[in-house]
């Protein structure tokens, strides 16, 4: 198991992030993946990175929701453009550190974090001054 470093941090937005605030249910999961692949599809961005781009979103707000933020707590997903390509922040109420789960044949859950490290061309985390910590993923863009 490895747990992503706070560095470096995410990157800069070109512009004002979308936002999406979520009670932490089951359902804020679907509610988060549906806002990304708009957000994505409304820039003009082709299908198989609107693809990736709301399985990104599915596994870090999955993941918030199980481990970083009790039922009912905020959620936050961030959308924005960055020089690096466009990104994905979900934040927590959490100060634990993310970790990375080895991949198995036969596991049924812990691939979250696996599967954004495979997807995303840098991910990370870091704590914030308000408490909680923000996930991002910096996504290749086709």
């Amino acid at each position: 198991m490895s747990t992503a470093r706070t560095c470096p941090p995410p990157p800069v937005p070109r512009g004002a992030p979308a936002t999406l605030l979520l009670a932490s249910t089951p359902e804020a999961i679907g509610a988060a993946r549906d806002f990304t692949r708009g957000w994505f599809a409304a820039r003009g961005f082709p299908e198989d990175t609107v693809f990736l781009a709301a399985l990104v979103v599915t596994e870090l707000t999955t993941n918030a929701h199980r481990h970083g933020s009790r039922p009912g707590e905020v959620i936050s997903l961030h959308l924005y453009l960055a020089d690096a390509g466009p990104v994905v922040e979900v934040r927590d109420t959490s100060t634990a550190a993310p970790a990375v789960h080895p991949l198995t044949l036969d596991g049924v859950s812990g691939r979250g974090l696996a599967t954004v490290e495979r997807l995303a061309r840098r991910w990370g985390y870091r704590l914030l001054a308000s408490g909680g910590k923000t996930v991002y993923a910096v996504l290749n863009a086709t």
